[in-house]
């Protein structure tokens, strides 16, 4: 009996001896799986990590260098189109004008030349201007040799409205080159037209703005506001390039 109880003592330390061995090599072949997997999820997370931070970074700096940049200011190169038809139309009309056709010789052709010429003269000294937030009319200086430079001067008050000449892009609410479609077909226009809300809306029914804020013209779709017109003394292509970089609204 003494045997068997040692042989079973023997037997059962066996046993527990394999049972513990068993679980520590179960346990390190685990680890050794799960280790490289731990490893790669750590080295994941630090490379997504890694590039969020650049993302962010890269965002950011972009961003900042959008908002720092924006569109330069602009003069609008002029244009004697206009001008040439005036000085020409009134030299052909003076030249065949007689006192038994108009009955005052020939006035309407002197009339027209003489637009031709102030044309040609304004052309030459007034400039449009496009900045960071405005449109404006300005004049050359007496230094100004390419209508360009910083010598540019204010043109002073409206001579209609009063006020300065100048108005942001987003009080714009409409503008257009007439006639209508010649800018479209390569033909140059010979108004330039745009409504504007930045003058005090009691001068809005001065001169053309009567029939431009009538109840009717409203009814067909027009926005209220301040009529101006110029005549096309400078780059419409160009002018209407700005006008649409710029944002100004257009019905």
């Amino acid at each position: 009996q003494g045997s068997v109880g040692t042989m079973s003592i023997i037997a059962a330390l066996c046993t527990a001896h394999v049972t513990a061995a068993a679980t520590r090599t179960f346990a390190s072949s685990r680890a050794l799986v799960l280790a490289p997997r731990a490893r790669g999820l750590r080295s994941y997370e630090l490379r997504m990590g890694f590039a969020d931070d650049l993302k962010s970074a890269f965002g950011q700096f972009g961003a900042q260098a959008t908002a720092a940049k924006p569109e330069p200011p602009v003069v609008v190169k002029e244009d004697y189109t206009l001008s040439v038809v005036f000085l020409a139309g009134g030299v052909l009309l003076a030249s065949l004008g007689s006192p038994f056709i108009y009955g005052a010789g020939s006035l309407p052709g002197v009339l027209i030349l003489l637009l031709g010429i102030l044309f040609t003269v304004q052309a030459g000294r007034i400039r449009f201007v496009f900045d960071e937030t405005s449109f404006e009319l300005k004049t050359r200086g007496s230094g100004d040799t390419d209508g360009t430079s910083g010598s540019l001067q204010s043109a002073g008050e409206n001579i209609i409205v009063g006020g300065e000449n100048r108005w942001p892009y987003e009080s714009f609410v409409n503008y257009e080159f007439f006639p209508s479609g010649w800018l479209e077909k390569g033909w140059p226009p010979i108004l330039v037209y745009f409504k504007e809300t930045q003058t005090p809306s009691d001068q809005w029914g001065v001169g053309p703005g009567q029939s431009a804020n009538s109840a009717e013209a409203l009814a067909r779709g027009a926005r209220p506001g301040q009529v101006h017109f110029f005549p096309a003394l400078c780059d419409c292509n160009q002018l209407k390039e700005q006008f649409e970089l710029r944002g100004c609204k257009k019905l």
